[in-house]
């Protein structure tokens, strides 16, 4: 018998076009999981209460990790803290490229306070135990979007320390410092009552910082550019367009403000954030 390859052909495309509709219909309807078996360093929510120049952040993580992120050599550990938001005196830009892909670079904010806090906030992919990122899942619907609050300790150490990664800690040039820290910490509360999907490419670590400067000063980035997606070039980009308080070329910058040797020879101390920044 002849096979009518015409037939068979149209076959296949309409079946191609059932399953292209029903994977569409399916990510469309997803619902982000509220509850599950999180990883450790992401399992807890903080939130933040305002009063006036006050904030009130519960759950501000404080980990600190025994020479790796594995379970076993977590020391978890949280503190509730009050922040005097006219107290800000500087925000930092912080980037660490991933070393398997150059073009791609996780970047958050550190805020520091004039009584010589400091104060991270990473947003991030939200990860069930035994689940790693991937580049390619979280262009799907795998991963929530959670907005990470940590002591820079935190934050900082275990990148450099730990998982021993290149780590640029840049100063921001920014006069609305607190409206910045204000935005962020009210979307984190609106993430516990309207969760959202992280998106390697239209909802990541680097869009988002974008889309709170453009919240607090409108138009400052145009039309969220590119490098908010390849986040590998944030860094190159934010310098360009005036967003880091350094009239340095970028590869001046990149070394003046790397900080993971220097914080390889401190280690874990008090004064940890002040001794990074010993730039000079």
């Amino acid at each position: 018998m002849a096979i009518n390859f015409r037939r068979v052909a149209l076959s296949c495309f309409i079946g191609f076009l059932v399953l292209m509709v029903g994977f569409f219909l399916w990510q469309a309807t997803k619902q982000v999981p509220v509850t599950g078996d999180w990883q450790t360093p992401l399992s807890l929510l903080s939130t933040a209460e305002f009063s006036g120049d006050l904030v009130s952040i519960k759950n501000v993580r404080n980990f600190r990790y025994r020479g790796s992120e594995n379970e076993a050599d977590l020391l978890p550990a949280y503190y509730d803290k009050t922040y005097d938001l006219s107290r800000i005196s500087r925000v930092w830009y912080v980037s660490e490229p991933f070393k398997e892909m150059s073009v791609a670079a996780h970047t958050f904010l550190s805020f520091e306070f004039s009584d010589g806090t400091f104060l991270s906030i990473s947003i991030e992919a939200r990860k069930l135990k035994g689940q790693t990122y991937n580049l390619g899942l979280g262009l799907l619907r795998t991963y929530p979007l959670v907005y990470v609050v940590a002591d820079e300790r935190d934050a900082v150490l275990l990148r450099a320390n730990v998982r021993k990664d290149d780590l640029y800690v840049y100063p921001v040039k920014t006069e609305k410092a607190r409206q910045l820290l204000t935005d962020m910490l009210e979307s984190m509360n609106q993430l516990t009552t309207k969760p959202e999907w992280y998106n390697t490419a239209f909802n990541n670590c680097t869009s988002r910082i974008a889309y709170h400067v453009n919240r607090v000063t409108p138009g400052r980035i145009a039309n969220i550019p590119w490098q908010s997606y390849v986040t590998g070039y944030a860094d190159a980009f934010a310098l360009e367009h005036g967003l880091l308080d350094t009239n340095l070329p970028l590869a001046e910058a990149r070394k003046k403000y790397y900080v993971t040797q220097r914080s390889q020879e401190i280690g874990d101390v008090s004064n940890y954030s002040q001794l990074i920044r010993r730039f000079e």
